[in-house]
């Protein structure tokens, strides 16, 4: 891989004070960490399955033992079936339980610190990126979803594969790349919904890619046709499922639409017309990363249906999307941010147009499971902060030590509250409907026959009526 003439080598030795150190050795330790914090207890924690890994697990009994979506079918949300199949060989392998429902996602959120890292080293310093990848690993946000049987936590995996590919397409000018990048960027339109915002990123990206590279605009350029290109013909097989009902796969994304919201005749929270309600939008999704307030108050149901309010299985209820130092270094990062306009680009592309994408333009938001997206750009610019603090630093300081020590101190109060929030009666609660673990292998057995007898998909909801009867 060509090293960006930003980049800090691993283990050179340069005013700024990174001197040899086992720098990859400390990467390993802290994917062991990591996956380690996902399969502690997997298969038990949390205590519940909601109605979305529930209603997944009952679509992969069906691949396995009925008649299930054809490999490029929909599933019940309705979404592409793909990431299902993914995961069914899992769900397989370990007897047909949560622990392998659960399994692909804490193994993709993990693997997702390897890229994150590859493309955080062309800006930042080895120890930044460490720390910055540390706090991520351990975050609330991002543990809830990685240890959770529902398909979104792969987004931050492509997303971080797909900007790694297109730097490197950018950096070397080879074809591959490009094609490469394109492809990561189409699996994400076979996944969670939000990652339908990787690809438009990478286009949005697109004219400060020709400017940075100006010289060259002409191979960009053709660079980025065949990105689209690779794109659209990785995402043919959909196609034919999609076109035979159009309206069945844009239903979730019509119904989440806050313009359509703004347009009825109640209105949004009494907001009418994009003019009233795109501004309260931005406010409030601005100051969530740092805001817990902001999550509070009902939750806005459309016209045609009764929505709970599923946010609170999201995310602490009334607390920041971050903690407090992981926000001011956010804060920081950003601030430092405008002092590298060109270098930092990129990730002003990616935490804008999924934050527009997944959050502003829907209701209910601020909503951390349609924004895991934002992820690796959020924790770049943590790191930004890192890396200037780092080389602003003296060598070998106390001061040094004492970062470390925040980072260190952060982590573990972050992976401790997790925890606490998780087992927390409430969140239990806010999960439902859902089926206890007590009551799975009664559920199992329940759904393996139905889908042996190739019988509709049973959901939570209907189950508990059921279990209510008997």
């Amino acid at each position: 891989m060509q090293q960006h003439p930003h980049a800090r080598p691993e283990g050179s030795s340069h005013p700024e004070g990174i001197s040899r150190f086992p720098y990859p050795l400390l990467l390993a330790a802290l994917l062991v960490a990591t996956l380690a914090l996902r399969l502690v207890a997997l298969g038990a924690f949390p205590s519940n399955l909601m109605a979305d890994e529930a209603d997944n697990l009952v679509v992969i009994y069906k691949i396995l033992y009925g008649r299930g979506p054809d490999l490029f079918g929909l599933d019940w949300k309705p979404n592409p079936v793909l990431s299902l199949y993914a995961a069914a060989p899992f769900v397989a392998a370990f007897g047909e339980s949560a622990l392998g429902l659960r399994l692909l996602s804490a193994l993709t959120s993990t693997v997702a610190l390897v890229p994150l890292y590859a493309l955080y080293r062309r800006r930042l310093s080895a120890p930044a990126c460490l720390l910055s990848l540390a706090l991520l690993a351990t975050s609330v946000w991002y543990l809830n979803f990685s240890r959770s049987g529902w398909e979104n936590v792969h987004i931050v995996l492509l997303t971080a594969t797909a900007c790694w590919l297109i730097t490197c397409a950018l950096e070397t000018g080879q074809w591959r790349y490009y094609a490469l990048s394109g492809v990561t960027a189409a699996l994400g339109l076979y996944g969670y919904f939000a990652g339908r915002a990787i690809l438009v990123a990478l286009l949005v990206y697109a004219p400060f890619a020709l400017r940075q590279h100006r010289d060259r605009w002409k191979v960009v350029l053709m660079g980025y046709v065949l990105l689209g290109i690779a794109a659209v013909s990785f995402f043919l097989p959909q196609l034919p499922a999609i076109r035979r009902n159009p309206d069945l796969f844009n239903i979730r994304a019509e119904r989440v639409s806050v313009i359509r919201a703004a347009a009825t005749t109640d209105g949004y929270f009494d907001r009418h017309g994009p003019a009233e309600v795109l501004p309260y939008q931005v406010w409030r999704n601005a100051r969530f990363f740092f805001d817990g307030a902001v999550l509070a108050g009902d939750a806005y149901s459309p016209p045609e249906q009764l929505l709970q309010d599923t946010r609170p299985r999201y995310s602490p209820f009334g607390r920041a999307l971050l903690d407090p130092v992981t926000a001011v270094l956010f804060a920081a990062g950003l601030l430092l941010s405008f002092w590298r306009r060109e270098d930092v680009a990129l990730w002003w592309v990616m935490l804008l147009t999924p934050w527009l994408l997944t959050q502003v333009l829907t209701i209910n938001t601020p909503d951390a499971a349609r924004g895991i997206g934002m992820l690796p750009a959020i924790y770049f610019f943590v790191g930004l902060a890192l890396d200037q603090a780092w080389r602003t630093l003296p060598r070998r300081s106390l001061v040094r030590q004492g970062l470390v020590a925040v980072v260190a101190l952060t982590a573990m109060l972050t992976t401790a509250s997790y925890f606490t929030w998780a087992a927390d009666p409430q969140t239990l609660a806010a999960r439902e409907p859902a089926v206890p673990l007590e009551q799975f292998d009664e559920w199992r057995s329940l759904q393996i026959k139905r889908a042996r007898a190739n019988q509709p998909l049973l959901p939570v909801s209907i189950w508990q009526q059921l279990q209510m009867e008997e």
